[in-house]
Parts: structure tokens; C-alpha cells; sequence
């Protein structure tokens, strides 16, 4: 039966009435709000509260003991003039782009072959898991004694097989600091990659990947056609996450090498942690907060190319 103009607009009220009386004093909003206020108090006491000090502690000229003085943006201008400053953030981009690209590489590789037909998938899946279930400091302490060049199982592999002559001292130079840091922080990380690439194409539709069969359609077809589309909301969303931590990783150089030797390896976290143990707490707070904006700024990239997805 057909709806009247006259009976549409008289819903039209009901619904604008039924707004108002469900406005901001409405009994059912304030109790709703009222069961918000214990979780809204844990976030702010443990997120609002810190937040908001760090940022006043990078305003000051804040050290252990001393009363503070408000100098505004000065410890950022000295920051971004300072030379080790600049190092740690150098290092950082590169610790954290090539981390980044080979996580995904691994990851995807491993996942692609996990998804087959292989005889105890069950057992290599759990496996793959191991590295990233291990403590983050027991799996950094054991390849930093892989590493170790009088001990360790690498410089002892390399001289077998007659790559090498003398032992490398893999965290003790320049040369290897950074790729051998960059190399246990891909192996710690990349399972999680794994696991989510893998559980992502699962759930793409077997018929899709029929049909293209059907039409002719190889390998790298399917795989650039179906799966790498299907799975491409993973992608960004573990990819944002893991950059985010990549970003603050502290563990994996500090236990490695501790920024060492001299500056190969200090990255801004590092950079930040060592200005607070020397008590210049105002510079350790910007040098953490000048992270934040670079944060921002990609999750609000992913975020966007997710909403377009």
C-alpha cells in the first residue's frame, strides 16, 4: 500500500521528537555516560596525564632536582640544530624503512607458502610463530651471543664454510652494527606479518581463484589480480601497527648494541632515553614527543587510503 506524502511527514516528526527527548540530559544518555566515567578515568590517569606532562616537560628546561622554567619551543630549536639529534633520526628512517620492506617481503613470501597444500602445515605454522612468542629481550640477548665474534655460532658457521678468515665483530663495527640489528629485528617481527597475511588470504573466496583459472590466468595473475587486492586492508592496517612500533623500538638496539658503536646505531628512542639518564628531562621529553607528528601523519595517511578502500 502506498505512503502518503501526509504519512511521511508526520514519521518525519516522530523521528525529530524521539531525537529530542534522546538529547544530552536525557536519563538513559547520563546513565550511559555514567558507566563511561571509570573507563574515561583509567584513560586519562594513565594516557591524558602522562601525555600531557611529557609535553609540558619538553616546554621546560626540566632536569632532576631543579625547579622548572616554561622556555617554550627552545629545546625543539636545539634539537633539530643538534648533529646527534639529527643521526638518530637519520638512522631511525633507515632502521625503520628497511625493517619495514622486509617484514612485508618475508612475511608475505611466508604466508603465500603456508597458504598451500604442504605436508604438516599445521606444525610449520606453528613454527613460524616462535620467534615472535619469544620475549623480545631473550630473542635480542640470543643474537647478540650469535653475533658475538669469539663465541658466537655465526663467525664460527662463516668460518667453516671458508667465507670468512678472521671473526667479524658484528655489533662492535660500523660496517655491520646496523645490518645486524636491522636483521634480528626482522626475524623477531615477522611472524606477526605472517599470521595475518595468512589468515587474510583464507578468507578470500576459493572461486575467485577458480574462475581466473577457468579464464587462462597464471600464477602472477591471480596472485596480483585476487589475492594481493583481497588481502590489501591487512596490509595497511599491520603495516601502520608495526610501523608505529617499529617507530618506538627501544629493546632491539638497546640490548644489541645500545646505539653503538659511537652513533651506527642510535635511533631517536635510544637518542631520547640516553638525554634521560644524563637528566636533561625537558630534551629527552621533545626528543620522545618529536616522534609523535610522524606518527600522526602516516596514520592519517592509512587511515584515508582505508576509507578509500
Amino acid at each position: 500500500m502506498a505512503v502518503t506524502s501526509m504519512e511521511k511527514a508526520t514519521q518525519v516528526k516522530r523521528v525529530k521528537k524521539s531525537r529530542r527527548r534522546g538529547g544530552i540530559f536525557d536519563p538513559t544518555s547520563i546513565l550511559g555516560y555514567c558507566m563511561m566515567l571509570p573507563a574515561m578515568a583509567v584513560l586519562v590517569m594513565f594516557f591524558a596525564y602522562p601525555l600531557g606532562f611529557e609535553i609540558w616537560s619538553s616546554l621546560t628546561n626540566m632536569t632532576l632536582g631543579n625547579d622548572a622554567k616554561f622556555i617554550g619551543l627552545e629545546n625543539y630549536r636545539y634539537l633539530f640544530t643538534d648533529p646527534e639529534f639529527l643521526t638518530a633520526a637519520k638512522n631511525s628512517f633507515v632502521y625503520v624503512t628497511i625493517v619495514q620492506l622486509g617484514k612485508f617481503i618475508l612475511g608475505l613470501g611466508i604466508a603465500i607458502l603456508l597458504h598451500q597444500k604442504l605436508v604438516a602445515r599445521g606444525f610449520w605454522r606453528a613454527v613460524v610463530l616462535v620467534p615472535y612468542a619469544m620475549p623480545g629481550f631473550v630473542a635480542f640477548l640470543i643474537w647478540k651471543l650469535i653475533y658475538n665474534p669469539d663465541i658466537g655460532s655465526l663467525n664460527i658457521f662463516l668460518s667453516q664454510i671458508g667465507l670468512i678468515d678472521a671473526p667479524i665483530s658484528f655489533l662492535g663495527d660500523r660496517t655491520w652494527a646496523m645490518p645486524s640489528v636491522i636483521f634480528a629485528t626482522i626475524w623477531r617481527g615477522f611472524p606477526f606479518w605472517a599470521i595475518m597475511f595468512l589468515a587474510a588470504l583464507q578468507a578470500v573466496p576459493k572461486e575467485l581463484y577458480e574462475a581466473a583459472a577457468v579464464d587462462g590466468a597464471n600464477a602472477w595473475q591471480r596472485f596480483k589480480n585476487i589475492s594481493l587486492p583481497g588481502i590489501r586492508p591487512v596490509i595497511l592496517i599491520v603495516f601502520l601497527i608495526s610501523t608505529i612500533n617499529t617507530i618506538n623500538s627501544f629493546e632491539a638496539v638497546w640490548l644489541t648494541t645500545a646505539g653503538g658503536p659511537s652513533d651506527a646505531t642510535v635511533i631517536l628512542p635510544i637518542f631520547a632515553y640516553k638525554g634521560l639518564t644524563s637528566f636533561q628531562i625537558g630534551q629527552s621529553a621533545a626528543a620522545a614527543l618529536s616522534l609523535v607528528p610522524v606518527a600522526i601523519i602516516f596514520t592519517f595517511f592509512i587511515l584515508r587510503r582505508m576509507k578509500k578502500d
